[in-house]
């Protein structure tokens, strides 16, 4: 009986070392870890979604030391709201001080030129030589926005995720040089490194708002209603 016993106890501890081997042999392989997105990985996908937009609306605000956009008249840049379709419509409704006044402005850029409202008449012409606001330019493949995002933001930082109006917004910050700006943002070349803060919706990865910050000037970009319905008029 003790013969027996002792047979039975090592047939079943060899069955369980055949199970145990057979068991190794049919895991589930273990999965590879995803890497962690970078701060660059994540703008540059933002980059990718800020070309893919076909229309969205804007507004710009600018404070601090003053973007002249007449010298003559001494008009100066207050804020701007319009709208994009693309590929190369843009209308902008922008507010000047000049004279000691507020004036109300009406800017389209077509593919037949850019124009703009008299104050006095209300009536279209061309917008005059050098004009410094152009917010054509912002959706410009090689020198707008999507460049700006995957190739000009130095040392971009992740400052963490913030809530707001039910959205979820990854808050970048780094620097950027007044050169990648000069056709983007007005007002922005008095410092030759001015500090950046960008939004991107995590979701969709979409932009937001950016917020670039001068020693003496703050300008602060803000985009909403991506790919909804826009309405660009027409010359009168």
């Amino acid at each position: 009986m003790a013969k027996l016993a002792k047979a039975r106890m090592m047939l079943v501890a060899l069955c369980a070392a055949v199970l145990a081997g057979c068991g190794s042999l049919f895991a589930a392989p273990t999965a590879t870890p995803v890497p962690t997105p970078t701060p660059i990985d994540y703008l540059v996908r933002a980059a990718k979604a800020f070309e893919s937009v076909q229309s969205v609306q804007f507004k710009l605000l600018h404070s601090g030391a003053p973007v002249v956009l007449d010298p003559q008249l001494g008009a100066k840049f207050l804020e701007a709201s319009g709208s994009y379709q693309a590929p190369n419509l843009l209308f902008a409704k922008v507010k000047v001080e000049a004279l000691g006044n507020l004036f109300n402005l009406n800017m389209l850029w077509r593919p037949e030129g850019a124009l703009m409202t008299n104050p006095m008449t209300g009536m279209y012409g061309p917008q005059p030589p050098g004009m410094p606001l152009a917010p054509l330019a912002l959706f410009d493949t090689a020198a707008g926005i999507s460049h700006l995002l995957a190739a000009e933001v130095l040392n971009p930082q992740v400052l963490g995720v913030e809530a707001e109006e039910g959205m979820q917004l990854r808050h970048f910050s780094g620097d950027v040089s007044a050169l990648a700006l000069k056709t983007i943002l007005p007002g922005t070349l008095a410092d030759a490194k001015l500090k950046i803060d960008l939004w991107v919706q995590v979701d969709n990865d979409r932009l937001m708002r950016i917020k670039v910050s001068a020693a003496d000037s703050e300008t602060q970009l803000e985009f909403f209603g991506h790919n909804e319905p826009v309405e660009i008029p027409a010359p009168k």
